[in-house]
């Protein structure tokens, strides 16, 4: 059997269990860098053994807390890369506000990520849950470039190409030195500076 399967038949009430443990494994990685059953059971309200009848093996908890994350971090990049924001507020505002989301979200979930990227290399899963949200925020950064393009808000050029960039870019915003930034920081003005200056259109594509 696969560790990512239930033992359990999947009733809603099952579902919810096994939302709430996993939401419990996100929270104690988020707050101390590691988990146990013990810990995930006690914060989800259950017991151990219906811990281990949910999540079998705690690369099987890791695995669905990263899954978690990523999906709420795909919902970061469709909150603010929007091609009806970015007319309605412009690319320097969508550009400050997206940085500030994605500092926000990486600050909350940090530890998670360094497990995940930790246990990474030796857990085929973790990797194929990273590869398919990363897939995934990479067609919509494509999307939102091409939209942009087409609108004339965001400079000319391969539309893949740059959207390569802003995910290169975005991903790099996970690092210590940016995390827990408080308002007015200048390093975070720059960064939101260099998605600026990455999507804007030149001087001479200008209307």
């Amino acid at each position: 059997m696969s560790e990512s399967v239930s033992r359990i038949p999947e009733t809603r009430k099952a579902q919810r269990t096994r939302a709430r443990l996993v939401e419990a494994t996100e929270a104690e990685i988020s707050e101390s860098g590691f988990f146990t059953a013990e810990r995930v059971a006690a914060r989800a309200g259950t017991s151990v053994a219906t811990f281990y009848s949910h999540l079998p093996t705690k690369d099987a908890a890791l695995t669905a807390a990263f899954g978690g994350v990523m999906d709420a971090l795909v919902a970061v990049v469709d909150e603010h890369l929007s091609v009806e924001r970015l007319l309605d507020r412009g690319l320097e505002v969508v550009s400050k506000d997206f940085v500030a989301a994605c500092l926000d979200f990486f600050t909350a979930r940090s530890l998670v990520f360094r497990c995940a990227l930790a246990r990474m290399p030796e857990h085929r899963p973790l990797r194929e849950v990273y590869r398919a949200h990363e897939s995934d925020a990479f067609s919509r950064y494509t999307r939102f470039v091409e939209l942009g393009q087409a609108a004339g808000k965001i400079g000319s050029g391969d539309p893949e190409t740059l959207a390569r960039t802003l995910l290169v870019l975005s991903q790099g915003l996970n690092n210590p030195l940016a995390l827990g930034l408080v308002d007015g920081d200048p390093l975070g003005e720059q960064l939101a500076r260099l998605v600026l200056v990455l999507l804007a259109p030149k001087i001479g594509e200008r209307g």
